[in-house]
């Protein structure tokens, strides 16, 4: 890791505290406290992500999951936010140097959330493109200057012998925030923080430089590579952003047994009166749950480490690797929920006050759970078919 990576994450640990005592906050505001984005402002960490040729830090790749890891350890809706809003900055280095240019120059760095699956449409219309349609979980949309959305390009009113319309292909657009309509729909039982809201469009228009093809990112063939160079901009986007996501759950399972520990040694049993610290099932319990989490961090981590590798030595990440790289984070997923619910049983009555972080640890990390890039069935089928050579369906997001 370089000294400017190491140094962000150490000034990130050190606000932790100040995140889990802001967690209860901001999931009642349902939105991240402008305390929290000024702090990680100065810490530098905003800028991690924008590329040197924009005067940002470009980080090395392995950086980046630790990100979403430390503040996951304080707050796991902060993590997931900021995490992204930071993460989409490379998206951006993958536009042309005008806009590139147009976006960083305002203050170094820009908080676009944006959403992976496409919706709506475009149509093409002279200097640019019509959009319009309706976008789902649009994570930190309240604190956005722009947005990043994907969308096929409709070639007029051409259709199909069934009646379906014909996508050209697909599209990544940026528009300004202020061009959305809101929808008030996030009303969730977890992650509430995050206002991952819906939000829809109707004939905006997209000027040119406004938009690149979807494939172009996944290939590496953007029009932004062509100034940036480094590593970092060619690990695969999708492996990008899965691995780097799970870093808020192993994050907040990390931060989950710290503040069960810490509720252990001074619990005293309701009925038995039994100090816990000094019962042997809850000694190996905790010793059983925190080598599993050890276990899966190093898992995690080594497949970062493989990614980075490959990729400063010019090495192509193969289908089965990246395949095998969702694998790793769906299994951290599945087992960090397992251990967030036996360490918030563990504490009894503890963990379902509303002013204690057990509660929304828990519900967190069991929301984040089940979430498409953690989809553990779909993403262990896939990965069991490589290993059996079996041919792949077109088309998966991996």
């Amino acid at each position: 890791m370089s000294n400017t990576g190491r140094e962000i994450l150490v000034r990130l640990e050190e606000l932790v505290p100040s995140l889990r005592d802001r967690g209860q906050v901001a999931e009642q505001a349902g939105r991240i406290p402008e305390e929290t984005i000024r702090d990680l402002d100065a810490s530098g960490v905003m800028r991690a992500v924008v590329p040197e040729s924009a005067g940002g830090l470009e980080v090395e790749f392995p950086i980046i999951p630790q990100i979403f890891r430390v503040l996951g350890n304080g707050c796991i809706a902060t993590s997931w936010t900021m995490g992204f809003l930071i993460y989409h900055n490379f998206q951006f280095a993958h536009f042309p140097e005008k806009t590139q240019k147009e976006v960083f120059n305002v203050r170094g760095y820009t908080m676009a959330p944006g959403h992976v699956m496409p919706s709506g449409e475009a149509r093409e219309v002279e200097g640019g493109y019509k959009l319009t349609g309706r976008w789902n979980w649009c994570t930190g949309i309240q604190h956005a200057d722009w947005v990043l959305l994907s969308a096929p390009v409709i070639a007029g009113e051409a259709c199909d012998h069934q009646g379906n319309k014909h996508a050209l292909d697909l599209r990544r657009f940026f528009i300004p925030a202020d061009k959305c309509k809101i929808l008030n729909n996030w009303d969730v039982s977890a992650m509430s923080a995050t206002g991952s809201y819906d939000i829809e469009l109707n004939e905006v228009f997209v000027p040119e430089h406004h938009q690149i093809k979807v494939e172009s990112v996944a290939t590496r063939t953007s029009p932004g590579l062509e100034i940036n160079r480094g590593p970092l901009w060619r690990v695969p986007f999708i492996t990008f952003a899965s691995i780097g996501a799970i870093g808020s759950v192993i994050g907040g399972t990390e931060g989950l047994l710290e503040i069960v520990t810490k509720i252990m040694e001074t619990k005293v049993g309701g009925h038995t009166r039994a100090k816990q610290r000094d019962l042997s099932t809850q000694q190996v319990r905790l010793a059983r749950l925190s080598t599993s989490l050890n276990a899966l961090v190093k898992l995690w981590e080594d497949k970062i480490n493989f990614i980075w590798t490959n990729v400063t030595q010019n090495k192509e990440i193969s289908l089965e690797d990246r395949i095998e790289a969702r694998m790793v984070v769906s299994h951290c997923a599945k087992c960090c929920d397992e251990i967030a619910n036996e360490l918030a049983v563990s504490v009894g009555s503890r963990s379902i006050y509303n002013d204690s972080h057990v509660q929304r640890f828990r519900r967190e990390i069991n929301a984040l759970a089940t979430h498409a890039f953690f989809d553990y069935d779909s993403i262990a089928s896939l990965h069991g078919s490589t290993l059996m050579g079996l041919k792949l369906e077109p088309n998966n997001m991996i």
